[in-house]
């Protein structure tokens, strides 16, 4: 049953992923997860209103385990140990992604497996892991550098300080075009992993789940919403 539209339906919408282009400016509500939630409360004709709230991953994962309702974008059910998707519901995919391999023009790296990453210096996020590089790093194969944020990583490593880096496509692209990297920048050919990004909806909230799974083909293949990814520098290719 969908609710009156006279009172539209709040749904919490949890972000963790809290940097560009899902999250750009919290005050200004600027981001893809704001325009995300925008179209989908746009295209509900009053029947839902989609929230946007940004969360640490440990807060995300208390309120996930306490049964609160509400819905988590950007996500894989892998992250989730969902990889059989029984646990939480999840509509269609919204984005492709891939985690990519960059390094500075001028020593310009052709990533080929984690292996070939060996006796390098790699610059990551802090608390990030990543697959079967974590392992070399452990038996001390690898170095790892740890900085704060997407942003500060891909400037670190385009200014030449940072010999390699693994970061979200998606983040990347929005870098290289928001500060003027492309020329400063090698992103190999071969990615490091690749995956979907869908929402993860708590399964009491069945409606707006189906809503969702509904609406989301009409919005994603808009040309509004090809106009907001271009805007923030994502190519189309992600997005199919």
């Amino acid at each position: 049953v969908v609710p009156s539209r006279v009172m539209a339906k709040d749904v919490a919408v949890w972000i963790y992923h809290n940097y560009p282009p899902f999250i750009v400016d919290i005050a200004k509500e600027e981001g893809l997860s704001f325009d995300l939630a925008r179209l989908l409360t746009d295209q509900s004709d009053g029947a839902f209103r989609f929230r946007v709230m940004v969360l640490p991953r440990q807060r995300l994962n208390q309120r996930l385990e306490a049964g609160q309702p509400g819905m988590v974008m950007w996500v894989n059910s892998a992250w989730f140990g969902d990889s059989d998707q029984t646990k939480y519901l999840w509509p269609d995919p919204i984005l492709s992604d891939q985690n990519v391999v960059i390094s500075p023009v001028e020593v310009s790296f052709d990533y080929d497996g984690p292996r070939s990453l060996t006796g390098m210096s790699i610059v990551g996020i802090r608390g990030h892991r990543y697959k079967d590089v974590d392992r070399l790093i452990e038996y001390g194969l690898v170095e790892r550098v740890d900085m704060r944020s997407e942003r500060s990583l891909i400037q670190f490593v385009a200014s030449g300080r940072g010999r390699v880096a693994i970061v979200a496509q998606s983040a990347v692209q929005y870098f290289m075009q928001k500060l003027a990297l492309d020329d400063r920048l090698f992103v190999a050919e071969t990615p490091h992993s690749s995956y979907q990004r869908h929402i993860l909806v708590q399964p009491d909230l069945e409606d707006a789940h189906g809503f969702v799974q509904e609406a989301l083909s009409d919005v994603l293949s808009s040309e509004q919403w090809a106009a907001i990814v271009s805007d923030y520098g994502i190519n189309a290719a992600l997005t199919q």
